[in-house]
């Protein structure tokens, strides 16, 4: 699910203390869980922050001058994923955009590594109808209410059918419908997830036509399918993810079986602060530590600092901090290199 190269370690923020002019911040005795207090040693060469978590006062590495390799920011929003949303049409350059009477029209819906990470784990199904008329709305609505009573065997489903206007069901009858449908849209379904067993994944899948006859001749292009990612087809956010990543980190720290020795696995759910329903802006610093003679030898490390959006915590704020401390001359804010 995620990796380590040496050290990642992340910290869910809740609250920043001012450091001052002094660049280190104190920790008051109401200070939540969660508080971030930057320190900074007297000499000016290295520095550190002091965090409460839900076992009391910890401490981070120390973060030496010169000893940063990058500094990246990333606000929740730029880390939603737009949903998938994909509309069939029929095709207005086979036939006028019309059905043949009497052929069987299908829709094949492919997908990529449903039980599994291998090109081989694939899963197919399908829609049909026969077009009794050259009318493409009925062959349309036909085709919808076949893929819903198709879909209605999986346990979850990957997209909600809609043909004009109407969310089809397996129970859906050609009579919900008023007017012309035009067209098909499958828009993509947030999946289940559950807290280090199962990732949530999104459906990997394409739409393919099964051949008609149309004048003598195969047409595998009868229809069209239009996919976009956007934000007007809703999001899915970093919630879950970032849940996850909290639940792997704490797993680096100590139970690195994380609960497959159980009874005898260290438990740590109830230290956890991510709540999956929320999302939440990151902070990246990648640096490194070495030392004379025989450990010369970069030992990268990763300090992940996460705030939920909704709160007033100015991780950006601490991106430009680390990075000037370090010598930088920019750090990487929601992908894009900004100078300091």
């Amino acid at each position: 699910m995620y990796s380590v190269n040496q050290v990642k370690h992340l910290y869910v923020v809740s609250k920043v203390n001012d450091p001052g002019e002094s660049g280190s911040a104190s920790l008051a005795a109401n200070d939540p869980v969660g508080t971030l207090a930057q320190q900074t040693s007297a000499d000016g060469w290295f520095m550190f922050f002091k965090y409460i978590g839900n076992g009391g006062v910890i401490t981070t590495d120390r973060i030496k001058k010169r000893k940063v390799k990058w500094v990246s920011y990333n606000s929740a929003a730029s880390l939603r994923k737009n949903k998938r949303k994909v509309v069939i049409t029929m095709n207005s350059g086979v036939n006028n955009g019309a059905p043949v009477i009497g052929q069987d029209y299908i829709i094949n819906f492919a997908f990529k590594n449903y039980f599994g990470m291998s090109d081989e784990d694939t899963y197919e199904k399908y829609a049909s109808a026969r077009a009794f008329s050259n009318n493409a709305s009925d062959l349309l609505i036909n085709l919808a209410i076949s893929a819903a009573k198709n879909f209605s065997r999986e346990v979850d489903m990957p997209f909600t059918i809609t043909a004009g206007g109407v969310e089809v069901t397996p129970t859906t009858k050609k009579e919900d419908f008023t007017g012309t449908v035009s067209d098909i849209t499958l828009t993509e379904v947030e999946q289940p997830w559950n807290l280090g067993r199962m990732k949530q994944t999104r459906p990997d899948y394409k739409v393919h036509f099964v051949p008609v006859v149309v004048d003598n001749l195969e047409r595998y292009d009868w229809g069209t399918a239009t996919v976009t990612e956007v934000a007007a087809n809703g999001f899915i956010g970093n919630g879950k993810e970032t849940a996850d990543l909290e639940w792997f980190c704490m797993g680096e720290r100590g139970d690195q079986y994380r609960g497959k020795d159980w009874p005898l696995s260290i438990t740590t759910p109830d230290s956890l602060l991510v709540n999956p329903a929320k999302e939440y802006n990151y902070l990246t610093i990648h640096f490194w530590d070495d030392i004379d003679n025989e450990g010369p030898q970069k030992s990268e490390r990763d300090m992940v600092f996460v705030a939920d959006s909704t709160n007033n915590v100015a991780l950006n704020t601490i991106a430009v901090t680390v990075a000037t401390f370090a010598g930088l001359d920019h750090y990487i804010a929601d992908g894009v290199a900004t100078s300091i």
